[in-house]
C-alpha cells in the first residue's frame, strides 16, 4: 500500500494589511470595588470607544452631552449597573442616531450590551430624574470631552445612596468590600462639600425612590468613622429610655429572686354564717332626708296629736246688749 506524499510549501501567505498588535496601554487595570466612573478611574479601553461615538456623532454636526455612571458596589465580573442619561430630551430621530452609534461603538471597541441597555432605560427613566439631571449639572464633573460628546458624573449623593438601596435589597451578607467602596465614595463626597458630614435624615429624603435601611447607615457610617477617625454620618443619640431600659435589666440579671413564704388563704364563710353587726347610735343629719319626718309619731310631735282629725264648725250666737233710752 502506497502513501501519497503532498508538495512541501514554499512559504507562508502574509496578508498585505498590518496585523494589529496588542500592547500594554490597551489593557485596562482590573476595576476595584471603589470604581465610581470618575476621571480619575476612566479605563484605557473605554476612550477609544468614547472617540469613535464623539467623532460619529460630530459628522452629523451633532453634540450630546451624558451623565454617566454606576450604582452598583460589586466588583469586576458582576453586572456594571451603567447609568447614561441625556441631559437635554432627544426626539425621535435624534435618539435613533445616537443609539446606533452608541451600539455600532460598543460592538466596535467590545465594549458589551451594557451601553445600548443603558441608553435605552434612559428614554423612560429622564423624566423621572429631573432632579437628578439639575444637581448633575450643579455638580458638573467632566468625565470626557470632545467635539461631538460630553460624559458629565452622575450626582455622587444618589450614586451612594442607590450602593446602599442596592445593598438593602441584597437579602444577602453583605462583604466589607462592599461596605469600603461606599465609605469611598462617601469621603469623595464629603470633601466635595468642604468635609461637612451628612445626617442620617438626610439620606432618608433625598431621593425618596431609594429605600436605604438603618443598619446600613450605621454600618457604613462606623466603618467610616473607624477609617477616618472622623464622623461621615451624624447618627443621632439613643434615647435615654432605651439606655435606662437596657441598664436595668442588666442589672436584675445578676440579682438572684428568692421565693417568698405564701400565707394560705382562707375561704370567706357562707354569706348564711357571716354575723351581721348592727349599732344603734344617733345619727348626725348630713341632708334634708334625715329630718324629715317618716313615722306616724314624728309627724305627730311635729303638727300635734289632733292632726288628721277634722273637727266640726260651730257658729256661736252672741246677744249684742240692749241699750234702754228713756221715753
Amino acid at each position: 500500500m502506497g502513501v501519497m506524499r503532498l508538495p512541501r510549501p514554499m512559504g507562508v501567505y502574509v496578508p498585505s494589511s498590518p496585523t494589529s498588535s496588542l500592547t500594554s496601554n490597551m489593557i485596562s487595570s482590573p476595576l476595584s470595588p471603589s470604581f465610581n466612573f470618575d476621571s480619575e478611574t476612566l479605563t484605557p479601553s473605554v476612550l477609544p470607544a468614547l472617540e469613535y461615538i464623539s467623532s460619529k456623532l460630530q459628522q452629523k454636526m451633532m453634540h450630546v452631552t451624558l451623565l454617566v455612571g454606576r450604582g452598583k458596589p460589586y466588583p469586576t465580573g458582576e453586572p456594571s449597573d451603567l447609568i447614561v442619561i441625556p441631559i437635554t430630551p432627544l426626539d425621535a430621530q435624534e435618539w435613533r442616531t445616537v443609539y446606533r452609534t452608541i451600539a455600532k461603538g460598543a460592538s466596535k471597541f467590545s465594549l458589551g450590551q451594557s451601553w445600548p441597555d443603558a441608553f435605552t432605560r434612559s428614554q423612560y427613566e429622564r423624566k423621572a430624574n429631573d432632579y437628578l439631571v439639575q444637581q448633575s449639572i450643579m455638580q458638573n464633573e467632566v468625565v470626557f470631552s470632545r467635539e461631538g460628546l460630553t460624559l458629565l458624573n452622575v450626582d455622587r449623593i444618589y450614586t451612594f445612596k442607590r450602593r446602599l438601596c442596592i445593598l438593602s435589597t441584597r437579602g444577602e451578607p453583605i462583604h466589607d468590600s462592599y461596605i469600603t467602596s461606599c465609605v469611598q465614595l462617601l469621603h469623595r463626597t464629603i470633601e466635595d462639600c468642604h468635609g461637612r458630614p451628612f445626617s442620617k435624615a438626610f439620606f432618608h429624603r433625598v431621593y425618596e425612590q431609594l429605600d436605604v435601611h438603618d443598619d446600613i447607615l450605621a454600618r457604613v457610617a462606623s466603618a467610616y468613622q473607624k477609617q477616618y477617625g472622623e464622623e461621615g454620618i451624624v447618627l443621632p443619640p439613643r434615647p435615654k429610655a432605651e439606655l435606662h431600659s437596657t441598664t436595668t435589666t442588666a442589672a436584675t440579671r445578676k440579682v438572684a429572686k428568692y421565693p417568698t413564704a405564701m400565707r394560705p388563704r382562707r375561704d370567706p364563710l357562707p354569706s348564711k354564717f357571716r354575723p351581721v353587726v348592727t349599732k344603734r347610735a344617733p345619727k348626725t343629719p348630713l341632708s334634708a332626708s334625715d329630718v324629715t319626718p317618716i313615722t306616724r309619731n314624728e309627724w305627730k310631735m311635729l303638727v300635734g296629736a289632733d292632726f288628721g282629725h277634722p273637727k266640726p264648725t260651730v257658729t256661736k250666737w252672741t246677744p249684742s246688749p240692749i241699750v234702754l233710752t228713756a221715753a
